[in-house]
């Protein structure tokens, strides 16, 4: 039985081939959104990386493509992207569901328990002990995404702001951000945001970090208001009744982040499931009931 699992995020890709439930091969890519009328777009990009792992293990097809992308959570969404993905002919079942679904699945199988990922944007998802589920953010960037690489980013190109206003404490962050940004001083900053997207201002987010952790105070108050508010999104999904995973860019490659959101969520009575997860391992679970 060949699985095929992609988890897409905002910013980067990552697939990987399972046979009878053993992972084969992988790859990473670049990522993105799934947005209304991306459906052919996000489909090449996924098989572009998955094609070439298929004819690597002597396979054209899969028994089954599980694709969990952000920004499909809705129907219309879905079903544009499992019809795009039917015409690459990658597998003989495809099936459309969230990265924030596949990365559950990843962490908790069939069982319940609340999933918070926090990497480009950010999202709580959960499974109760009867089946029914609850999802608290992932709202986007503009509404919602609290905690994020792109909250962080925003959040600390205010304070540079204020800075340069004399409204607001002084801080390394200005220095870290030109750094990050590429760009010449705070009025290539001021410029460079203006037409910064999403992705360009949650690429930041490390940076935000990083100044937190030398010391920057500035930074430190940016880093527990984004530890307080990822909290408060696995709260809202049930986090203290049931156990709670963390998944994404963010808490992964930031151990420091992810410490202080764990050790907040034990200290207010959640249970922690710790360990690496792999999103991608999700579709070894999803894909059951199709196959």
């Amino acid at each position: 039985m060949i699985v095929v699992g992609v988890d897409s995020g905002g910013t980067s890709m990552r697939v990987a081939v399972f046979r009878d439930g053993h992972a084969r091969d992988r790859a990473e890519g670049d990522g993105r959104s799934m947005r209304p009328g991306d459906g052919a777009a996000l489909a090449a990009l996924i098989a572009d990386l998955v094609r070439p792992l298929l004819l690597k293990g002597r396979t054209v097809r899969a028994d089954a493509l599980v694709v969990g992308a952000a920004g499909a959570g809705r129907e219309a969404e879905q079903v544009e992207l499992r019809s795009a993905l039917e015409e690459t002919r990658l597998a003989w079942r495809t099936i459309v569901t969230t990265d924030a679904e596949l990365a559950r699945a990843a962490a908790f199988g069939g069982g319940p328990g609340v999933l918070l990922i926090a990497g480009t944007g950010s999202i709580a998802v959960s499974r109760d002990g009867n089946g029914g589920t609850r999802r608290v953010g992932g709202l986007g960037w503009r509404m919602g995404d609290q905690g994020s690489a792109y909250w962080l980013g925003d959040q600390a190109l205010k304070a540079v702001g204020a800075m340069h206003d004399g409204l607001g404490t002084v801080t390394h962050l200005a220095e870290a951000l030109c750094t990050a940004a590429r760009v010449p001083g705070i009025a290539g900053l001021i410029q460079w945001s203006t037409r910064a997207t999403p992705a360009e201002v949650a690429a930041l987010g490390p940076a935000v970090l990083a100044c937190a952790d030398g010391g920057d105070a500035v930074a430190i108050g940016l880093r527990d208001d984004a530890v307080a508010e990822l909290v408060r999104l696995a709260a809202a999904a049930g986090a203290g009744r049931l156990p709670v995973a963390l998944s994404g860019g963010l808490l992964s490659h930031d151990r420091r982040l992810g410490e202080l959101v764990a050790a907040r969520l034990e200290a207010d009575g959640a249970t922690v499931v710790r360990g690496g997860l792999d999103p991608c391992r999700g579709a070894t679970f999803l894909a059951e009931p199709a196959l």
